[in-house]
């Protein structure tokens, strides 16, 4: 079967001609930035172009796409959708992300076909792409604003999220040190803050990023915030709070509130650090070391990057008494217009949630349930589920049974072969 994606002709097993289009993008040809939300279509979160028209893709065979244009969020392009994620970006559109690859493609839609909708045209056009954050009053005025990008001269550039870095998992040493890393400058100048808290829509890691810049005095582009490893325990063993043990958590806007003073602490140390090794590199005092946008620097003509001396840096004990900036000397913190470092992600469906994330060999399990609550499995025939291709094993339990196999229209299938017989006789 050959279906056209994102410009691109694909092969795909015939196997999957009735499998919903949104699995075989997602585990058969691995773009992730179309995503599942209810299965059912009535979300629209997996939402991508048909021949340019919104279309939910969990309700649609991928036999269905056939000579068609398929479009996903990681291959649209063109001033309509430059205008819409233009708009999106500025406007502060995005919570927690997840559904917005869905909101955008429809607004795409909508304008490919009607450049000017009036406000119950946008209604009844979005109506059925919902958001559990609720951002819809700004959904509906980013899809205004775009369209007035587009009747103007204005043609806004397209937008670019760089890349996550990958993260490796923390070795039984790592683990096993109470002192784990909150800021690390990489050897391009990059400073990455490990965050111990999750980032849903509440600012956390624009907040992080903006104190780190602040007290290390770095460029604010040079910051990238990503989620820290967390420990496998729940006693506050790596980046845990003493609240959620080893949990990494989030919660209304108390991420910032209660985490900040680590995090400006931290980097009020970092900066020390980084002088005390220009100190000693150059031969000059160290109150004569000046930092400015990640640029060190002093009265001589010296300059060096961050990455120039973090190697360095990392030796130097921490100065004593090292203290955060006092809040008149702040020059980053409260500047008014700042836009979120973790939206642009979101908005191009590059965000990896936890059902993105794909390790080598990894299996998906799906189960069968009983009819009723509470029954058992009598018996099962495993022999025409284990035939399905793709299915690696059925494995019955006291709830029901699973069914485990390389992907999860390959699972679903094993789980509709399957033949089961359940003793009810404690059921409710």
């Amino acid at each position: 079967m050959k279906l056209s994606i994102n410009g691109a002709d694909v092969e795909v097993d015939d196997r999957h001609a009735k499998t919903p289009l949104l699995w075989v993008l997602r585990d058969v040809l691995g773009l992730h930035g179309t995503k599942f939300g209810c299965g059912i279509g009535y979300c629209a979160a997996c939402t991508v172009l048909l021949n340019g028209k919104n279309t939910k893709s969990c309700q649609t065979p991928a036999e269905r796409a056939v000579g068609k244009s398929v479009v996903t969020v990681e291959g649209a392009s063109g001033p309509v959708v430059d205008a819409v994620r233009d708009a999106w970006y500025r406007g502060n559109v995005v919570q927690c992300g997840y559904c917005q690859p869905g909101q955008t493609l429809a607004t795409i839609s909508l304008l490919e076909s009607n450049p000017a909708p009036d406000s119950a045209q946008i209604a009844m056009w979005m109506n059925g792409n919902l958001c559990r954050c609720g951002t819809y009053p700004r959904i509906k005025n980013a899809i205004n604003v775009a369209a007035k990008t587009l009747a103007s001269d204005v043609h806004p550039e397209a937008l670019t999220a760089r890349p996550e870095p990958e993260l490796e998992p923390l070795s039984p040493a790592e683990l096993a040190d109470p002192v784990r890393p909150y800021v690390q400058i990489k050897p391009d100048g990059t400073v990455l803050v490990l965050s111990s808290q999750l980032e849903m829509g509440q600012g956390a890691h624009t907040g992080l990023a903006t104190i780190v810049a602040e007290e290390l005095d770095a460029d604010f582009d040079s910051i990238q915030v990503v989620n820290a490893a967390n420990g496998t325990t729940t006693n506050g063993d790596v980046y845990g709070n003493l609240v959620g043990g080893g949990f990494q958590i989030t919660g209304a806007s108390t991420s910032t509130r209660a985490f900040w003073a680590r995090y400006r602490q931290v980097a009020a140390q970092a900066r020390a650090r980084l002088v005390a090794a220009a100190s000693e590199t150059w031969g000059v005092p160290p109150t004569e070391v000046e930092i400015d946008s990640g640029l060190i620097s002093h009265s001589s003509g010296k300059r060096s990057t961050f990455a120039d001396l973090a190697t360095i840096a990392e030796t130097m004990p921490i100065p004593d008494g090292v203290q955060p900036k006092d809040g008149s000397a702040y020059r980053v913190i409260g500047r008014e217009g700042r836009l979120r470092v973790d939206t642009a992600a979101k908005i191009l469906g590059k965000t990896r949630f936890t059902i993105d994330v794909s390790l080598p060999g990894i299996l998906t399990a799906v189960m069968l349930h009983p009819p009723r609550f509470g029954a058992r499995v009598a018996s099962v025939d495993v022999r025409t589920a284990l035939a399905e291709p793709g299915v690696k094993a059925v494995i019955p339990i006291e709830e029901g049974v699973a069914v485990v196999a390389e992907a999860f229209p390959d699972a679903q299938r094993g789980l509709q072969a399957l033949k089961v017989e359940w003793n009810d006789q404690s059921a409710e």
